[in-house]
């Protein structure tokens, strides 16, 4: 079964004043095993040679990094993907209002090293009180 048969709600979202506006992505081969809510930094984009010519490539934020992974891009859409061996196509988020417990960083890194970040890219974290 595919995992959007099965996606229950989750608190990923933090407010519907302005729906998330989502895109294709590739995950970059050698980036492990991402979930939902990982805040992914932009490394290269596809060739114009390329069928899918432009489509960003994609690796977890991680600030020790200097390959355009250490900057927010986007918010991954997708339930889980594989990117262990292989590059992978997902979809993720480069706007919206999000639950900032619920994004999730390469290395060590916390929300409080990227919220300045992601509020310039358009993406507004927001505390959810339960």
């Amino acid at each position: 079964m595919p995992a959007y048969e099965s996606l229950k709600f989750d608190d990923l979202f933090a407010g519907g004043v302005k729906p998330p506006t989502a895109i294709a992505v590739i995950v970059k081969s050698g980036s492990g095993t991402l979930t939902r809510g990982t805040v992914i930094g932009k490394v290269s984009q596809l060739p114009e040679s390329d069928l899918y010519a432009g489509t960003p490539v994609t690796a977890p934020v991680d600030s020790s990094k200097t390959d355009g992974s250490q900057d927010p891009y986007a918010v991954l859409a997708d339930v889980e993907v594989d990117a262990t061996t292989k590059d992978v196509r997902a979809v993720a988020y480069t706007d919206g209002e999000f639950n900032r417990s619920a994004l999730k960083f390469g290395g060590t890194d916390t929300i409080d090293k990227h919220e300045d970040a992601l509020r310039k890219i358009g993406i507004i974290t927001k505390r959810v009180v339960k």
